[in-house]
């Protein structure tokens, strides 16, 4: 991607469209523009191949932006974070399409991982001061918890679910990140 990124930006210097001393910036903003664009097309892919658009879409509604805000486990290459991303994501629609749990097992669950998640949501907020933060995570953790309550009503399992593998992989990829930052304070 930066390679690409980098003859993108050298010809749009080269061609007068942008201003050399601004080559840097642009390079970094072409390979985020490249890497973003390049996991929602494979990811609307995925989605298509599978037939759960509205799936995918519920998914990311929810996961980008708890992922966005707690952040989570990162690896050190991009391509080796979008193949992990990829397989998690066809792995969840997997578990939905074709793993049938009880009704209730599942709304244990979603609330346990919704209560993790405030818990380690919290925990960050202490150390941020940053006030916008924790209101946003709660916010789209309660907008999760009163869809799961609407699917749990009409007794929707799969998309029950869908909403339970998201909290949870937030979750999980927020105490992975963690507990990996403890092993390195605990090695120095």
């Amino acid at each position: 991607m930066e390679k690409i990124a980098n003859k993108i930006a050298q010809i749009l210097v080269r061609e007068n469209m942008i201003d050399g001393s601004m080559l840097e910036i642009y390079q970094y903003g072409l390979v985020r523009m490249l890497e973003i664009g390049g996991a929602v097309f494979t990811s609307f892919l995925i989605c298509l191949s599978m037939g759960m658009m509205k799936e995918g879409l519920i998914f990311f509604a929810f996961f980008i932006p708890l992922r966005s805000y707690l952040g989570g486990v990162h690896l050190k290459k991009y391509w080796q974070c979008f193949l992990a991303s990829c397989l998690v994501f066809f792995m969840t629609l997997m578990t939905v399409k074709f793993v049938v749990a009880d009704l209730e097992f599942i709304g244990v669950m979603t609330v346990l991982g919704v209560a993790g998640t405030v818990f380690t949501a919290f925990a960050d907020y202490r150390k941020q001061k940053n006030e916008i933060y924790l209101l946003i995570v709660c916010t789209v953790l309660s907008l999760l918890m009163i869809l799961a309550g609407l699917f749990y009503i009409k007794e929707d399992n799969s998309m029950m679910l869908l909403l339970c593998c998201t909290v949870l992989l937030v979750l999980g990829s927020k105490v992975i990140e963690l507990l990996g930052q403890s092993a390195r304070k605990n090695c120095k």
